[in-house]
C-alpha cells in the first residue's frame, strides 16, 4: 500500500521535472500589469521547490530514512499551503488595488523573516489553516509531520528505539517498532 504511494508521488513528481520551465519572460505575457509576472514566478519557484522535496521524499522513504522523509514532507505541506494562497489571491486579485497586489505577491516573491528591510514572509501556519478549511485534515497532518520534525519523542525515541522493560532493554535502530495498517 505505501510503496503504491510512492509510485504515484514518484510519477507525480516525474511530471513536475518534465514541465519545469527554464525562464520565464514578462514580455511575451503581454500585459501592463506586472502581478502576472510576480504569480507566475512565484508559482514556477515552488514547482521547481515541489518537484525537488518529492523526489527526494520517495528516496528517503525507499531507504527506511524516516525523519527525512518526514521533515521533506512537511516541508512540501508548506509549499502546498503556499501555492493555496497563490491561489487564494488570484481568485480575489480583482478586489485588490494595484499596489496591495503588487505587495502581497512581493511577500510571496521575496518575503523574508530575516529581512527587516524587505517583505514580510507569509505566515505559513495561516495558510495551512485557510487550506484545512477547504481540505480537512491538512492541518492534523502537517501536526504530526511537525512532531517528528521536532526532537520530540514522535522524532526520536518513537523513530529510532524499542524498549522492553521486563528485560531492562532498549534496542536502537530503524523500523523496530511494529507498523500497524491504517484503519479502513
Amino acid at each position: 500500500m505505501v510503496s503504491a504511494k510512492i509510485v504515484e508521488v514518484r510519477e507525480a513528481a516525474t511530471r513536475l521535472r518534465e514541465s519545469l520551465p527554464s525562464s520565464i519572460d514578462a514580455a511575451a505575457l503581454g500585459v501592463r500589469s506586472k502581478a502576472a509576472f510576480q504569480l507566475l514566478c512565484a508559482r514556477e519557484a515552488l514547482i521547481w521547490r515541489s518537484e525537488e522535496l518529492a523526489r527526494n521524499a520517495c528516496d528517503a522513504l525507499d531507504r527506511e530514512d524516516l525523519s527525512v522523509a518526514a521533515l521533506l514532507t512537511r516541508a512540501l505541506t508548506e509549499n502546498a499551503a503556499l501555492m493555496w494562497k497563490m491561489w487564494e489571491i488570484l481568485k480575489a486579485r480583482h478586489t485588490h488595488s494595484p499596489q496591495a497586489l503588487n505587495d502581497v505577491l512581493m511577500r510571496l516573491l521575496a518575503g523574508s523573516r530575516n529581512r527587516p528591510d524587505g517583505p514580510q514572509a507569509m505566515q505559513i501556519l495561516s495558510c495551512i489553516d485557510r487550506m484545512n478549511k477547504a481540505v480537512p485534515g491538512v492541518r492534523a497532518s502537517y501536526d504530526s509531520l511537525s512532531e517528528i520534525a521536532h526532537p520530540n519523542w514522535a522524532g526520536v525515541a518513537g523513530l529510532y528505539s524499542k524498549p522492553d522493560p521486563p528485560q531492562y532493554l532498549t534496542e536502537f535502530g530503524r523500523g523496530l517498532r511494529i507498523r500497524r495498517a491504517p484503519s479502513t
